[in-house]
């Protein structure tokens, strides 16, 4: 039995202990390995289209396998730090509260975060790049640009999350390089949507449960890839071709890739956002980092000639509840505000947030 069929045989059995019921396939997700990306990167990409081409039956979601020990040591002593933040009182973890964060920063409470509506069973800390506050712009995204609120427990937080973001953004631009060779096109040819990258970043713990329910709603992310590092607890699942849930099982040595929705207006929906949710725990919670890799805030995002838009993309709203813009920065401002209404209030009362998402200045309503 291999790595990722014994991870499954654990997890349903722990599921199954408790009375977790679920709607997913037996399959997993696709396998790709780091030394190949490093050393071949042509046969690594040619796997890659394969797993996100939605004429293919990709799902746009897979496993990098068979990381540098480094990277898996560092992954590992972030969880520990994340664990004993959350472990500290309320009243500790809300010195840095994010209602206090203009750029949707700091810690959130359990129950504060919503996707699509509905509320998010989880508390996280959310990090982005290490910015001076900007002044008033034109740029209604240049708001998102500033500086992080950091815990001063445990001490050695700060400095592992610095590492995190730099490791990831070195993962992240060999994969970006990869994704364009798959679509034909050179290893730089979308190296000018990053240079100055809109990273965000979320050290997230999932309190226990009895099990059942979601932790988080079905939903597809903003921007344009998504790496995640996991405990052992399991839980998160994605959305194939077929309408199939797929787990996205734990496996060391490994991290979850998926696709955003900068992706699906990049190849005209040939690539598409991958849909994702995550299932409630069991008694022992779960724990996770996930990291958005995103273009830099003043990028437009047009449609490359890669064929046509699918007809359909299974678990998408419709474009009357979610536009999608080809502005980057205002597309990371509107997810951001739908999610976070009271902090969007809050800190940005000149604007107001329609229905389908869309950012715009009250006086011009």
């Amino acid at each position: 039995m291999g790595r990722a069929q014994a991870a499954m045989a654990r997890f349903a059995a722990r599921q199954g202990a408790i009375g977790f019921r679920r709607q997913s396939t037996a399959r997993e997700l696709p396998l790709l390995p780091y030394p190949q990306l490093c050393y071949d990167m042509d046969a690594f990409a040619r796997r890659l289209g394969d797993v996100c081409r939605v004429g293919d039956g990709g799902a746009g979601c897979f496993m990098i396998t068979e990381l540098p020990k480094n990277l898996c040591q560092l992954h590992e002593e972030l969880l520990q730090g994340s664990r004993q933040f959350f472990a500290l009182p309320l009243a500790e973890k809300e010195k840095v509260d994010y209602h206090q964060s203009r750029e949707f920063r700091g810690y959130m409470r359990q129950g504060t975060e919503n996707t699509a509506g509905q509320v998010d069973w989880r508390e996280q800390v959310e990090f982005g790049r290490e910015e001076p506050r900007r002044q008033a712009s034109d740029h209604l995204y240049s708001r998102l640009r500033g500086p992080n609120q950091w815990p001063s427990q445990p001490s050695s937080l700060r400095p592992l999350v610095l590492s995190w973001l730099e490791e990831m953004e070195e993962l992240s631009r060999k994969l970006t390089r990869a994704l364009s060779v798959s679509l034909g096109l050179s290893e730089t040819s979308l190296d000018g949507y990053f240079q100055q990258p809109h990273v965000q970043a979320k050290i997230v713990h999932y309190p226990p449960s009895n099990g059942g329910g979601l932790g988080v709603g079905a939903h597809a992310d903003s921007g344009f890839l998504t790496l995640l590092w996991q405990d052992e607890a399991g839980g998160l699942e994605f959305l194939d071709a077929q309408g199939c849930w797929i787990p996205a099982l734990p496996i060391p040595a490994s991290m979850v890739c998926n696709l955003g929705e900068v992706v699906q207006l990049l190849t005209g929906g040939v690539y598409p956002a991958t849909v994702h949710r995550v299932l409630r725990p069991g008694a022992a919670g779960r724990v996770s980092l996930p990291y958005f890799w995103n273009p830099s805030l003043d990028v437009e995002v047009r449609p490359l000639e890669l064929g046509a838009l699918p007809a359909q993309l299974l678990g998408r709203p419709k474009e009357s509840e979610n536009k999608m813009l080809p502005s980057y920065g205002m597309n990371a401002f509107k997810s951001l505000a739908r999610s976070h209404p009271e902090v969007f209030a809050r800190h940005h009362p000149d604007l107001a947030c329609l229905p389908d998402g869309e950012v715009v200045y009250k006086s011009s309503l």
